[in-house]
């Protein structure tokens, strides 16, 4: 049975909490699928969350991460707003770029780009935390 909450899901890690900090992906995931279980953009909302989640333990270097997901409604069609924060610490903003071939990192935001059909963006919040947000067809 697939499961829609009508109300905001969120989740924070305290990074010095976390046995392995690099398992965040993974717990992101985990998350995830408590709180939509079985619907069929699971899989696309897992694997946004893990570059989010990645891109937020390895440069936002805060001592937490925070990631949200909402339904909302844009142009009369369902999406879920998934939101990863972390304190914005060091003032980058995310951007795709463009690795080497021989970097085996560096694809996760095309990756993200194109899961959501462009539809993804950053906000700063009024105590300057980083939001990186992503909306998928619901």
């Amino acid at each position: 049975m697939q499961r829609t909450p009508t109300y905001t899901s969120f989740k924070v890690w305290l990074i010095d909490e976390l046995d392995n900090p690099t398992r965040l992906p993974a717990l992101a995931r985990r998350e995830l699928r408590g709180w939509v279980r079985d619907h069929p953009a699971l899989e696309d909302l897992q694997l946004v969350a893990s570059e989010l989640v990645a891109n937020a333990l390895e440069h936002g270097r805060g001592p937490w991460v925070r990631m949200s997901l909402l339904p909302v409604q844009e142009r009369e069609r369902p999406y879920w707003r998934l939101a990863v924060i972390d304190p914005g610490r060091t003032g980058a903003v995310p951007l795709p770029r463009i690795p080497g071939p021989d970097e085996p990192r560096g694809r996760g935001l095309w990756l993200v780009d194109g899961l959501t059909g462009g539809c993804w963006g950053t906000d700063l919040t009024r105590v300057g935390e980083r939001v990186v947000w992503a909306l998928l067809a619901r």
